[in-house]
């Protein structure tokens, strides 16, 4: 009698770890779904924020515009102008130091004719010109001169073959 109910025993755990993984993947799935449900619903309240945000700073100057208040208008755009100039001088000086790097690299005979480049030009030709690497002068008509250590007749065959792959590949 024992033995008859050590097999019913088995199959039922063995039908209910099936049926766990079955829920675990549908859980996995819902919870992926939510999660992208989530996200979308951030991103959305994201850019409806920065979207108020525009509209607030555009009613500020009109009402400010209304009220005829020039001084403060000026005082803001004063403050955004040197702020904007402030990058933009220090670009101006980064990209002067990095053009005077460039060309430092280039050949002397070469560096008026590149000068003139814009910038992203150049710094794409300099790094084609530093990369390329110098290869042996080949002429037309002349063969490789070849000159073995060892006769080919002394060589064994082993010699042979590092002497063929090496000249002849």
């Amino acid at each position: 009698m024992s033995e008859e109910t050590n097999p019913v025993a088995t199959e039922t755990v063995s039908e209910g770890t099936t049926t766990e993984v079955s829920t675990d993947s549908t859980d996995v799935g819902a919870l992926i779904a939510e999660s992208k449900k989530y996200r979308k619903r951030s991103q959305d309240a994201e850019a409806r924020l920065a979207k108020l945000e525009s509209d607030l700073e555009k009613s500020e100057k009109a009402k400010l515009k209304k009220k005829e208040e020039y001084k403060t208008l000026y005082e803001q755009n004063e403050e955004k102008m040197k702020s904007l100039t402030d990058n933009a001088d220090k670009w101006a000086k980064y990209e002067e130091a990095k053009r005077e790097a460039l060309l430092s690299n280039v050949p002397e005979d070469e560096r008026e004719s590149l000068s003139k480049l814009d910038f992203e030009t150049l710094e794409y030709v300099t790094n084609k010109i530093n990369s390329v690497k110098p290869n042996a002068p080949e002429v037309t008509g002349n063969s490789r001169s070849i000159v073995p250590e060892k006769t080919y007749a002394e060589m064994n065959t082993e010699e042979r073959r590092v002497y063929h792959k090496k000249n002849f590949s």
